[in-house]
């Protein structure tokens, strides 16, 4: 009771701390001079900037009268607005881009959206990845173009666009909406993936090998735990799992609220994910032991040294997630036995505190 209090202090403590910094990094951010990236809410620039610019905000607008003296990059999830001079480079990613008529990049520009608005003039070599793109009558782009954009609107009809293809717009959008993962695969056997995905369950099974080999009495304790008290394993190991999805959830809530204080978080949930990962996997490495016990007792009708006995409980394993992966909903059916048996080992990791105590209590009777 007394661990779980002091971790909730310190879980304030840090809250509080960030919470005080994001206020600190807000307000700096919205200096025109600072340096480095700003992350904010909404970027407003009216000012000169003297060095590069690079801004990560919900919305930003470069307001007239506003100079960069070099290169700018804005990333805007809603918005992003310019009527200022930029003496380098440009590069804009965001839903809606708006570049005015007091616009002046002296150099390339590179934009990426959904909806682009171009009225400005631009010097140097222009690329546009849109889904809309509306390009002035008064624009002037001097330089080459290298433009695709699903629909357009404009009276210039020498402007050459071709369509996007399927993937040109997939990257900003996953950006966009924080869909970073891919999408699941359906079932299905791929030999190539089979063999590199097996060469490197080979690799893990060995190493998982020489790591048992070293530590033989700590996973002989682990291994007990699981055989002895399964249920309360698999309790402690899926709350535990359900804690660490809680936490990345709660950190990436943070930073659709209030990036800065997501951010200087961030630091702090890798090095609590770190050692956590790191017991999922010797709880990975408990369960194969287990099972290579049980494939070689059954099949080969003897016992082996630790080494070989999770070496075979590995490739045993491997061969089980192959097979399901073949299915309908192979995605679906691997992932749920990587965190079911996931929870058994990292439960039986955690009840052991890594194998250093035995999982059953011991009581001394005087008689």
């Amino acid at each position: 009771m007394r661990k779980l209090l002091v971790f909730a202090a310190v879980i304030i403590v840090v809250l509080g701390i960030g919470s005080v910094a994001s206020r600190v990094v807000v307000q700096h951010t919205r200096t025109v001079n600072h340096d480095g990236p700003v992350f904010t809410s909404a970027y407003i620039l009216s000012d000169t900037k003297t060095d590069d610019l690079f801004v990560i905000a919900d919305t930003a607008h470069l307001l007239p009268g506003s100079h960069v003296e070099a290169d700018a990059s804005l990333i805007g999830r809603s918005g992003v607005t310019i009527n200022g001079v930029i003496d380098g480079d440009l590069t804009v990613m965001s839903g809606s881009i708006n570049l005015g008529k007091e616009t002046q990049v002296n150099g390339d520009a590179s934009l990426i959206g959904n909806s682009i608005m171009v009225a400005g003039h631009i010097t140097g070599e222009v690329s546009i990845i849109a889904e809309n793109l509306t390009i002035a009558p008064d624009s002037q782009l001097d330089g080459t173009l290298d433009i695709c954009a699903n629909h357009l609107m404009t009276e210039d009809q020498n402007i050459v666009v071709r369509k996007c293809g399927s993937g040109e717009l997939a990257g900003w959008q996953s950006l966009r909406t924080g869909m970073f993962a891919a999408k699941p695969f359906p079932g299905g056997f791929s030999f190539a993936t089979f063999i590199v995905t097996g060469l490197l369950a080979l690799g893990l099974a060995a190493l998982s090998g020489l790591i048992v080999t070293i530590f033989p009495r700590r996973f002989g304790q682990m291994t007990e735990a699981v055989r002895t008290l399964p249920r309360r394993a698999s309790r402690i190991g899926c709350l535990t799992q359900i804690f660490a999805v809680a936490l990345v959830l709660g950190l990436g809530t943070l930073i659709a609220i209030l990036p800065p204080l997501g951010l200087i978080l961030l630091p702090i949930l890798a090095l609590l994910m770190l050692p956590l990962g790191i017991l999922f996997v010797v709880g990975w490495m408990t369960v194969a032991l287990l099972a290579g016990d049980w494939l070689l007792r059954r099949f080969a009708r003897r016992t082996s040294p630790p080494m070989l006995t999770v070496i075979a409980g590995s490739l045993g394993l491997f061969i089980v997630w192959t097979l399901l992966s073949v299915l309908p909903f192979g995605a679906v059916a691997s992932l749920l036995m990587v965190v079911l048996i996931g929870a058994v080992g990292l439960g039986a990791v955690i009840m052991t505190r890594v194998g250093t105590r035995s999982p059953v209590r011991s009581y001394f009777v005087q008689g």
